[in-house]
């Protein structure tokens, strides 16, 4: 009987011993004693940067439950961190570490463990029991009880009732308990079997920074459609803590190797049959239709369909259809219809459309349409780029729009601050013309419409489009020189084989703020009339083309020009 006690004692001081040293090792930074002066009036955030510059540590909460401009008034301190914040904040806050980070919470309301161990069969054990309000004694619905070594985890019923499967591995397990604006909870779970302690490898945890703000991910179609609300739960109660994980297996979101614990583990390699749902991957993931991660994604993402990631993703993207990162992208993107991203820093290429809320440095490629709603690099579409400021190429088959952009390409370019002009010209060949001009500070598009003043020749009219560049633009002076192609027409609007190239410098002197006049020199190229006969060798002419003759000519042009 004595050695019974004695066998009991010892192994309960080693529960103790093995607690304390868990809990100093998880509390370094909120147990290390600091000292910190008197403030008369300060703000939340500048208490903040002095513990991050004497302690090296960096906070993290809710923006809309603690204002970091709020005014406080403290005195001088000496002690440990963690009651120095108590402190500061009151008994309604709780404060938790994940490595350089202190989590503050709002935590007003106190829960309640009871639960006891049963163990059905040998390899099994079940751990039940009810979470209830300590203040009120009611029952606690959608608690998320977890093993964070195990990979388990579960949610309490309406009656704050929970059942947790555990293999038993170990004699001693913690169970936490959490539920948003409760503190969190843990209890140590005693097997009734006798193994040994000390040889059980420490699961490796982290915390994603900024998981308070709403990306949107579970408001989105994807959310809404391929995530549970009770996943929606499970993330909010853990917050910003996940475990990681070398692999994950699913065939959908609710059938994974990790269980109903999924929503908060990051893996290094997951394979989703279908599809899958995790905290966020840091390796490589491979999804027959769909990835979703709730928080980051680092390395390579590929799906058949779609992949979708609510936080940021530092590394490569590939789906069949579409990517949606709702935080930041630091990489490249590729998709068969569809990337779209709040920022992004890299190369977004897409069959069809592009968009993101920003897109510094980076060049965007889609079949039809880009969009940036503030800065980016480089645009390259099929149909249109739209962007507020653009510092690289935008280049587009028919339309640019930009607040800047100064080296736009398409056949309109709608540029607040660049060129928009209209100009009346009339050139060497007697073709009076209403010439567009368009674009930014630098390039610009021209179009013009040509009708033929002498009627005697079979081209009554002719089409133009080139490109510009403004060499020159002072007070009263500007020179432009441009390339451009012109095809001619008949009287019934047929088109004819024959096509004409001109080079030309155009010189204009301002007149007013609106309004220049200019006398352009050019250097052209003609092909001959498609109903000569005669068709020699390419000939050179100072003045005007050979019609019998492809013809290298001299040329000019005449007009007023009205600035938009």
């Amino acid at each position: 009987m004595i050695l019974f006690f004695i066998k009991r004692a010892e192994l309960y001081l080693f529960i103790f011993m093995l607690c304390s040293f868990h809990w100093v090792r998880a509390q370094q930074k909120l147990a290390t004693e600091i000292q910190m002066p008197a403030f008369a009036a300060t703000t939340v955030g500048e208490v903040f940067q002095v513990l991050k510059e004497k302690q090296d540590v960096l906070f993290s909460f809710n923006g809309n439950i603690l204002q970091t401009d709020s005014v406080i008034h403290t005195r001088a301190y000496q002690g440990n961190l963690y009651d120095y914040l108590d402190r500061i904040f009151g008994k309604e806050y709780s404060f938790k570490e994940l490595g350089r980070h202190i989590i503050i919470q709002y935590t007003p309301q106190r829960m309640s463990v009871d639960f006891e161990v049963k163990t059905p069969n040998k390899n099994k054990v079940v751990i039940s029991g009810y979470i209830k309000n300590i203040r009120t004694n009611n029952p606690i619905s959608n608690a998320s009880i977890f093993d964070r070594s195990a990979l388990l985890s579960t949610l309490t019923d309406q009656n704050g009732y929970f059942e947790l499967d555990v293999k038993k591995k170990s004699n001693l397990i913690a169970v936490n308990v959490s539920k948003e604006t409760f503190r969190d909870t843990s209890v140590m779970v005693i097997f009734p079997i006798e193994a040994r302690i000390g040889d059980k490898k420490k699961r490796e945890y982290g915390y994603f920074e900024g998981y308070e703000e709403d990306h949107g991910l579970y408001r989105s179609f994807w959310g809404r459609v391929f995530l549970s609300p009770a996943q929606k739960i499970q993330s909010m109660n853990l917050g910003g803590m996940f475990l990681y994980s070398p692999y994950q297996i699913s065939m959908t979101p609710g059938l994974s190797t990790h269980g109903f614990i999924r929503s908060q583990i990051v893996n290094k390699f997951s394979l989703n049959i279908i599809g899958g749902a995790t905290a966020g991957v840091k390796g490589l993931e491979l999804g027959g239709v769909f990835n979703i991660n709730q928080y980051d994604m680092q390395g390579m993402q590929m799906a058949g369909v779609f992949n979708t990631v609510g936080g940021n993703v530092k590394g490569v993207q590939v789906a069949g259809v579409g990517n949606r990162v709702f935080a930041e992208v630091k990489g490249v993107q590729l998709a068969g219809v569809l990337n779209k991203v709040d920022t992004v820093r890299g190369v977004q290429i897409a069959g069809v459309v592009n968009m993101a809320n920003e897109a510094p440095g980076t060049i965007q490629i889609a079949g039809i349409l880009n969009a940036s709603q503030s800065t980016v690099g480089s645009q390259i579409a099929g149909i249109a780029n739209k962007a507020k400021k653009v510092k690289g190429l935008q280049l587009a088959g028919i339309i640019n729009i930009a607040d800047s952009s100064d080296y736009p390409i398409g056949l309109l370019n709608f540029i607040k601050n660049g060129e928009k002009s209209l100009a009346l010209a009339i050139n060497e060949e007697s073709y009076l013309g209403l010439q567009f001009r368009s674009g930014g500070r630098v390039l610009y598009s021209l179009l013009s419409i040509n009708v033929a003043l002498e009627g005697n020749r079979p081209e009554k009219y002719a089409f133009e489009a080139g490109l510009g560049a403004v060499l020159l633009n002072r007070s009263k002076f500007s020179l432009r020189t441009e390339i451009a192609t012109r095809n001619l027409l008949t009287e019934k609007f047929k088109m004819l084989d024959n096509h004409q190239s001109s080079l030309r410098v155009i010189p204009a002197f301002k007149l007013s703020d609106r309004i220049s006049i200019f006398a352009a020199p050019s250097l052209n190229y003609a092909e001959r009339d498609e109903n000569t006969i005669s068709g020699g060798r390419t000939v050179w002419k100072v003045w005007r083309r050979d019609r019998t003759r492809n013809t290298f000519y001299g040329g000019g042009m005449a007009g007023l020009m009205l600035k938009l």
